[in-house]
């Protein structure tokens, strides 16, 4: 667990405030670093379609802050994100094929805007990372977790397939047999289990140890050379294609269209 002094004073800047999304420059013991907030706390940052835009709009306007070489991804509240919004209210009906595709894989675009950024992401995450919840930790370079924090893919549960390209991400994360389970059966992933499995990089015993331990992390990493750190970054996604998270899993959010279409059939 860290041990290192946190009392010293940030200095926040609000950099960009959305509906559901705000971007902060913050600036601590010499580094300037991002801090994004998914600020939709009262339904537990849960995912409707405007926060989702709201982070690709977020994410895209980081990508020409060019001063902020790390970004820490983190929810107010209770909790991280408790995934895709069950109670949205549907939006205009869709005039074309096309325009309802395009909709429907918003949650793609959300997650391809976290991991575009061309800067070392950090995931911040306490209370649920459910479903795409879960996909917003993954989307990011590294990530720490509470201790008591429910990671899980509740999908199969409430009769849909998982999708935005997270079932390869969960192959990738956590190996195929194990990703099977979670999304097959819905089983929570314990921690302690995610961290053994290379999914999280550290673990904190509560919220106030989470912001000591993601500040070191964030001194360390500032008082690296940024150039270093962003070709690391580039490397990293280069390497990332040598996993298939993207072109095989273009069409897997018309599943949830096909699903809907075959349930009516019935």
């Amino acid at each position: 667990m860290a041990s290192s002094n946190n009392n010293e004073e940030e200095k926040i800047r609000i950099l960009l405030t959305l509906n559901n999304l705000q971007v902060e420059e913050i600036h601590y013991k010499n580094v300037q670093f991002a801090r994004v907030w998914l600020t939709r706390f009262q339904a537990r940052n849960a995912l409707n379609n405007e926060t989702l835009q709201d982070i690709v709009d977020g994410f895209t306007f980081l990508q020409t802050q060019f001063h902020l070489n790390v970004v820490v991804l983190g929810g107010k509240g209770k909790s991280f994100s408790a995934g895709a919004d069950l109670k949205a209210k549907p939006g205009p009906k869709e005039s074309t094929v096309r325009e309802k595709r395009y909709n429907v894989q918003l949650g793609r675009r959300a997650i391809a805007a976290i991991e575009n950024l061309e800067a070392i992401t950090i995931a911040r995450v306490q209370g649920h990372a459910a479903g795409g919840g879960f996909g917003l930790l993954q989307a990011c370079d590294m990530r720490i977790v509470v201790e008591n924090a429910r990671l899980w893919f509740p999908e199969v549960d409430i009769n849909l397939p998982l999708t935005w390209g997270l079932t390869a991400r969960a192959i990738r994360d956590l190996g195929r047999a194990k990703a099977m389970e979670l999304i097959s059966m819905g089983n929570d992933l314990p921690v302690i289990d995610a961290y053994r499995l290379g999914l999280v990089n550290k673990i904190a015993k509560d919220e106030a140890d989470l912001d000591i331990i993601i500040k070191d992390m964030v001194v360390t990493l500032g008082n690296k050379n940024a150039s270093t750190l962003h070709f690391i970054k580039t490397h990293f996604k280069q390497l990332d294609n040598m996993v298939d998270l993207g072109r095989a899993t273009d069409t897997d959010n018309d599943y949830l269209l096909y699903n809907r279409m075959l349930d009516a059939s019935l």
